[in-house]
């Protein structure tokens, strides 16, 4: 289990988040939504233990995150903008994760390139925006996460990729326990996913609960159930 505790994050005079808590369980998808700007990459890199936070802590399993390699090895972090090098293929990254990721399995590596019918052996850089985001997934979900952080990762995709990733990500979840945190814009992909939706704004958390629980809290007229989108218009 992923805990968050009074967290607080501040670049130079600027702050970027603000005394955020929350907990984040095995087993469950947890939706991170707001305006460019709001701090959810911030929020997800301090989870990563990339940044250090100026208080507060982030712990997994009891641990600290920050600084705690073993730990680090459970929690893959996919962000927004990807980089891989000018030669780098799949199987070289594949070789590369292999190496610091205990848990990364080949077989699970070899299955998920089939699905998504990427080939192991060609330049990564040479496969389109969404075929990179494939990529990225395919090799994140080989290292066998315990907790897997995503930012916009289906931004750019088109609706048929994006059905498929949602339909992998979905079955090694239930087949991982893994728990996921998904920051995305794209609401409707969180209505089929997430089992929790927690909305930023300014660096602060404005709030934090099931889906279910908000979506009939802030239930339309007549108590018709609204779409998180038409959700997150109201708010």
């Amino acid at each position: 289990m992923l805990e968050v505790k009074s967290l607080t994050k501040k670049f130079g005079t600027f702050t970027a988040l603000q005394d955020i808590s929350l907990t984040v369980e095995d087993g469950s998808v947890y939706g991170l939504v707001g305006y460019n700007g709001a701090g959810k990459t911030t929020l997800l890199k301090n989870i990563a233990g990339i940044y250090k936070p100026e208080s507060g802590e982030v712990l997994y399993d009891g641990e600290q995150i920050f600084d705690n390699e073993i730990k680090k090895e459970e929690i893959f972090f996919m962000p927004d903008d990807l980089y891989f090098g000018a030669y780098a293929t799949m199987k070289k990254m594949a070789d590369f994760y292999n190496g610091y990721y205990k848990r990364f399995n080949y077989d699970t590596f070899n299955k998920l390139t089939e699905a998504f019918g990427l080939d192991p052996t060609k330049r990564i850089n040479g496969f389109s925006k969404g075929m990179q985001r494939q990529a990225e997934m395919v090799l994140a979900l080989s290292t066998h996460p315990k907790l897997l952080l995503l930012d916009e990762p289906t931004g750019g995709l088109d609706p048929v990729v994006r059905r498929e990733f949602l339909y992998v990500l979905q079955s090694e979840l239930v087949e991982e326990k893994m728990g996921i945190i998904f920051s995305t814009h794209i609401t409707e992909d969180l209505d089929k996913v997430a089992d929790y939706i927690a909305m930023m704004e300014k660096g602060k958390l404005l709030f934090y609960e099931s889906k279910e629980e908000l979506l009939e809290r802030l239930a339309g007229e007549n108590g018709e159930r609204l779409s998180l989108k038409q959700l997150m218009v109201k708010l």
